[in-house]
């Protein structure tokens, strides 16, 4: 499922990136925020504030925490008081897509092409440096179009 407007919004090559793999999505990550097109409607909703942190453990639960305010903890002790109510999956016909499901009655579910970069590129006319193992994340819709993407940095390599 090719998706080359995805990297072309960050100004990504597309020969920078590859198809996620499980063991890309292992761990905590950090929303680094940027301007794109592909960019949710409501700026109230949780998912666009700009501090967010991920972490995709190796039995397959995912948390998540979202805030208008800067984490003061770390993001270990933030995400330990998170309950795990949300799952994922990869899809074994599609590389890098990554099926999130929550748990529950009416649960709902997303499917994210997800994109690991694969070498440092700079662009002196976009204000995100992109960076090895950084990881592309983008939600798509129902006919297969992106509808949102989120750019995730291990908490680490700020």
């Amino acid at each position: 499922m090719p998706l080359p407007s995805i990297a072309a919004s960050l100004e990504i090559d597309s020969s920078a990136t590859r198809s996620c793999r499980r063991m890309d999505l292992l761990g905590t990550w950090q929303l680094v925020t940027y301007s794109a097109r592909f960019r949710a409607k409501d700026p109230t909703a949780p998912y666009l504030y700009p501090h967010q942190l991920f972490q995709f453990s190796i039995d397959g639960s995912m948390k998540s925490a979202h805030s208008p305010k800067a984490f003061i903890e770390s993001p270990g002790h933030i995400l330990g008081k998170v309950p795990s109510v949300l799952r994922y999956e990869m899809d074994p016909d599609y590389p890098g897509l990554v099926m999130v499901k929550s748990s529950g009655p009416g649960a709902a579910a997303e499917t994210w092409q997800c994109l690991t970069i694969t070498s440092d590129r700079q662009n002196p006319n976009h204000p995100v440096s992109v960076g090895t193992g950084d990881l592309v994340m983008t939600l798509m819709g129902r006919n297969g179009e992106p509808l949102f993407i989120r750019y995730l940095r291990k908490p680490s390599r700020r």
